[in-house]
């Protein structure tokens, strides 16, 4: 996946993230969890695998749109996924499936 691709397919994403660098690493990196994330419903109380995708890895960037995360916090969230996903690349789902 493309950086453009990333935010054709969630553009509640911030214009001003996407020419950054790290979103093309991004959308790269975790293509295929990004292929299946789905944004729940806001009355959504049980979230399956696909939610909890979108909720760890887009939500940092929809959570900055509202403006409750600085820029410099949701490029920060952006790097510690790379940088988990990096040190475990075979668990990393899992991580994010974890609860707590």
């Amino acid at each position: 996946m493309t950086a453009l691709e990333l935010v054709t397919r969630f553009p509640e994403i911030p214009a001003d993230l996407h020419a950054e660098p790290i979103l093309e690493q991004f959308a790269t990196v975790f293509d295929g969890l990004l292929s299946q994330a789905s944004k729940p419903s806001a009355c959504t109380t049980d979230h399956t695998a696909v939610h909890k995708y979108y909720l760890k890895l887009v939500g940092p960037m929809d959570i900055y749109r509202y403006g409750l995360f600085t820029r410099e916090r949701v490029l920060s969230e952006i790097q510690k996924l790379l940088d988990t996903q990096h040190q475990n690349p075979d668990t990393f789902a899992a991580v994010l499936l974890a609860e707590g």
